[in-house]
């Protein structure tokens, strides 16, 4: 008989559906539920920034939740993030699942998750987090770097096409977009997608944020690319750019992505030097402000072209591969 896993995260991209999926793949039974009551930028925010204030709407979700689940047993409770989750709706999982195996995991660091975040983990059998800066601090803590889907994966590596030198796709928050500027303008051929959530956010910090003062509103997008867009721009890069946000330790998503398409990944996170997968002909590190000096320009394009199949021994971070880990 399978096992039947209740997994409850937020939506990210798309990933949590990835996710959902090589649960099942790898033989279980899952039932997927959003943590937040709903995704629109406003909701977001004040999940994270004004979480009390919604305190009703999100109890009501999660008495909704409750009631779909309340005639199923599980044998796991997979959290991931947990910063809308009422500590209420997890003690009365274990009360109704005693012999469940509760999993926590935070694709961020805990500078930009919240403290209700923070103090739910004492609820959960084990907490995994991205960040090497957290796992260090907390013993609680196992360190699980992110993972690629298969949309990544690269067929016929050798006949591929890359016409563009360096690519960039993300969403625009801190420095990026400075960092990118000066770094774009040194190549021929090139790739930018920013992603802005919501016209008003984007507004707000031009008017507020150094950083998007001389941002043009033709260059941000409001709508997101998916997965399968992200991944045919960085098979056709030979280089993706990829910057970390201020005060995060922990790899992004992007790192796991480009390494497996096969592009050179150009990074500003220091961190991945202490990866297990660390390969300098794979990646290339630049300072912490992004600020590329004319070495850095000569290492990038001495190694752009040379690399069309994945990083070596890389397959573990396949999604499939890396779910494994918290079930056993």
């Amino acid at each position: 008989m399978k096992k039947n896993v209740l997994f409850i995260s937020p939506a990210f991209f798309g990933y949590e559906k990835n996710i959902r999926d090589a649960i099942r793949e790898n033989g279980y039974e899952v039932d997927y539920f959003d943590e937040r009551p709903s995704n629109n930028a406003f909701m977001k925010a004040l999940v994270r920034v004004q979480r009390k204030s919604i305190n009703f709407i999100i109890e009501k979700h999660f008495d909704k939740i409750s009631q779909q689940i309340k005639n199923k047993k599980y044998d796991y409770f997979f959290l991931i993030k947990g910063e809308a989750i009422p500590a209420k709706f997890i003690l009365e999982f274990k009360k109704s699942n005693p012999s469940a195996k509760l999993i926590y995991y935070t694709y961020d660091s805990f500078n930009n998750n919240t403290n209700h975040s923070y103090h739910i983990q004492k609820h959960f059998d084990s907490c995994y987090s991205i960040d090497f800066r957290d796992v260090e601090n907390n013993p609680s803590l196992k360190l699980k770097h992110l993972f690629y889907s298969k949309d990544f994966l690269i067929e016929n590596a050798e006949s591929m096409q890359r016409p563009y030198e360096i690519s960039f796709v993300g969403t625009l928050h801190s420095n990026r977009y400075s960092v990118m500027k000066s770094t774009f303008e040194l190549f021929k051929n090139y790739y930018l997608f920013l992603y802005s959530p919501a016209k008003w956010w984007f507004l707000y910090n031009k008017l507020f944020n150094k950083e998007y003062k001389n941002i043009k509103w033709s260059t941000i997008s409001f709508n997101k690319l998916n997965l399968g867009e992200v991944a045919s721009i960085f098979h056709k890069s030979q280089s993706v750019l990829d910057i970390q946000r201020y005060g995060q330790a922990g790899l992004t998503m992007r790192t796991f992505e480009v390494l497996a398409s096969g592009s050179l990944l150009i990074t500003t996170n220091q961190f991945i030097k202490y990866a297990d997968f660390y390969n300098e002909n794979y990646i290339v590190i630049l300072p912490e402000d992004g600020i590329i000096s004319e070495h850095k320009v000569e290492e990038i394009k001495s190694k752009l072209n040379l690399k069309k199949t994945m990083l070596p021994n890389f397959e573990k971070y396949y999604v499939n591969n890396w779910i494994k880990e918290f079930f056993e």
